[in-house]
């Protein structure tokens, strides 16, 4: 055994039989392309716009590299396995909870509440059965095909040619020149013989990086992976150039993860970095200046930074103090004069609305709306230039009332504006509400999780959305809803909570921004179980392996990286989703470290 394990350990592979997962570590999520989706069935009529196309640019066409390149992946690894070039690690302590967790991704598929989604994933997602199974797949793979250092370097060096490229298009983006948003970018990404009336435009803003990863926060959990591994690259180097590349990576990654704004980004690097410091302690110490100069580029970009766009990326990290945003958002909630909506009512011809600050009761009769109280006597009301009735005396928290274009009908808001609104449609005596989709709905009270209640706004109400995703967990446990299915699950229909969150009542709710509930409601809680267990294993190996290390090696340093960066992303997946963007990253890291650690547990103490 010992005999075959060196030989797979000192053989090396040609790099051509690397080039699928190269380009997952490497490639992949800088595809940004233009595809027309058609919509079709549940997501069309139910819970989406009501278009019969959308255009996506930074998820579809991810998702469907990442299941190409890993089926040719997967493909090339039996082929090498056969002609007896590749082992078979007997890695069943994790191969075990992978496969559990694929068993649920595929049972919750035949379960699922919509199938088509399942298989293929909802807008803007894509993250069906087929990729989840790929992610599975890659850190198999990834376990499998990394046997020495020089395969650990070659996706080193896919990563920070991802970073460069990230951080040069993020530097456009913060300072106002969005490649995206030139005719050239527009040239890259806009499919071919699609013309866009007046070009496209991103509208993330200056000040922001989003990248080519869709959104903002998916660039603060790409820092959390790519951050260790720029540093390790430059501690690496060993010839000019490759210190010159490894400053540059450095220093556009830290640029990166400021400059995104996303404080689940900031949270994960920073708890990724407290756990550093311990492993690292010995060489914090005995290499002092590198820690000085790590430290001083951070600070000369978070001050830098946050020159340039007014103090915004301070304000991000006062908000950091849980206690204290938590107590914020209590006393904001607790307000006397906070205005919230209590109760929409409809009795035949007559809509009830009861508030903190007013009652309103809106009356069809005839081609016209009465606005009367419970004693029946009118209420005053203005018309206000843009077509609005404001109902009320002048100094209530009013109600505004706006009668709709395309149908027959009134959209009801809160002293807002446009925000905290919700649609009627009227039909002779009758009124119901109705969604933006032109589908006729009805108001439901909906179960929520009670330690939460008040602490809807926490953290750009999250605490909204996982107050009412928490109590889907009981009916989810095994099969789940479907992967990509949490939109369909959650309760859709909680119009007068959405109002008081200043929503659009009719604003679908497709992400729960929290990867654990994601994961929990698409494909169960079993699901997740088994995902955790292989972190949690990885977890105590890597700690085993790193514990009394030095770090003479790269394939060590390596070590510590993917650890950094799995701790990090994990803890930054409390408020962000699995994205396609970013995902394939994270499991070919995973499959990278657990590949490492396999090595450096089986050298011993005397080797390491």
């Amino acid at each position: 055994m010992k005999t075959v394990k060196n030989k797979f350990s000192n053989k090396k592979l040609s790099p051509m039989y690397y080039i699928p997962l190269l380009l997952i570590a490497g490639f992949v999520p800088l595809l940004v392309h233009g595809k027309y989706i058609d919509l079709q069935g549940t997501v069309q009529s139910l819970y989406w716009t009501g278009q019969n196309q959308v255009l996506d640019f930074f998820s579809y066409w991810k998702s469907r590299w990442v299941i190409v390149l890993t089926s040719l992946a997967l493909f090339t690894y039996i082929c090498l396995v056969i002609s007896k070039k590749l082992p078979f690690k007997k890695q069943y302590k994790y191969y075990i909870p992978m496969g559990i967790y694929a068993l649920f991704v595929i049972i919750s598929t035949i379960f699922a509440i919509d199938a088509s989604t399942a298989l293929n994933g909802f807008v803007d997602m894509y993250q069906g059965m087929w990729v989840l199974l790929s992610y599975v797949a890659i850190t198999f793979l990834m376990i499998n095909f990394i046997n020495n250092e020089r395969d650990t370097k070659m996706f080193l060096n896919a990563f920070v040619f991802l970073i460069i490229v990230e951080g040069i298009i993020g530097v456009g983006q913060y300072f106002g020149l969005d490649i995206f948003n030139t005719k050239f970018g527009n040239h890259l990404i806009v499919p071919s013989g699609v013309t866009v009336d007046g070009g496209l435009t991103f509208n993330f803003g200056k000040h922001t990086i989003y990248g080519t990863l869709f959104n903002t926060n998916y660039v603060g959990s790409f820092a959390t992976l790519m951050m260790p591994m720029a540093a390790v690259f430059l501690l690496s180097a060993r010839t000019l150039k490759t210190k010159i590349i490894g400053v540059v990576a450095f220093v556009l990654c830290t640029f990166t993860w400021i400059g995104c704004n996303s404080r689940a980004g900031y949270v994960g690097v920073v708890f990724a970095t407290i756990v550093a410091i311990i492993m690292f302690r010995k060489y914090v110490v005995k290499y002092w200046k590198i820690s000085v100069n790590v430290l001083l580029v951070a600070v000369i970009c978070l001050v830098g930074l946050n020159a340039v766009s007014g103090g915004r990326i301070i304000n991000k990290v006062k908000t950091l103090n849980i206690f204290k945003e938590i107590d914020r958002v209590k006393i904001e909630a607790n307000k006397d004069d906070k205005f919230i909506i209590n109760s929409i009512d409809i009795e035949g011809n007559i809509v009830k609305v009861k508030s903190s600050h007013q009652d309103l009761n809106i009356k069809i009769e005839g081609d016209s709306l009465l606005f009367i109280d419970e004693e029946g006597n009118k209420l005053p009301m203005k018309t206000t230039k843009t077509g609005k009735l404001i109902v009320g005396l002048p100094k209530q928290h009013y109600i505004q009332v706006e009668m709709t274009k395309n149908y027959p009908g009134f959209t009801l808001s809160t002293k807002w504006g446009s925000k905290g609104s919700i649609s009627f449609y009227i039909s002779g005596e009758t009124i119901q509400p109705i969604s933006n989709t032109g589908r006729l709905v009805e108001i439901k009270d909906v179960e929520y999780f009670k330690q939460l209640e008040g602490l809807e706004k926490f953290a750009s109400g999250r605490g909204y959305i996982w107050s009412r995703t928490i109590p889907l967990l009981k009916k989810h446990v095994f099969t789940g809803a479907g992967a990509d299915n949490f939109a369909i699950a959650f309760p859709q229909d909680d119009y007068i909570a959405k109002m008081n969150m200043s929503m659009d009542a009719a604003m679908v709710v497709d992400k729960p921004h929290n990867m654990y509930l994601q994961m929990a409601i698409n494909t169960g809680v079993v699901s997740l179980i088994a995902f955790l267990t292989v972190c949690i294993i990885y977890i105590v190996s890597s700690i085993k392996a790193l514990w009394r290390v030095n770090y003479d090696t790269l394939e060590k340093k390596m070590c510590l990286a993917c650890f950094l960066g799995v701790i990090g992303y994990l803890f930054a997946g409390i408020f962000n989703d699995q994205i396609v963007s970013v995902a394939p990253l994270f499991f070919v890291i995973l499959g990278l470290g657990i590949s490492i650690n396999i090595r450096l547990n089986r050298k011993g103490k005397e080797n390491v």
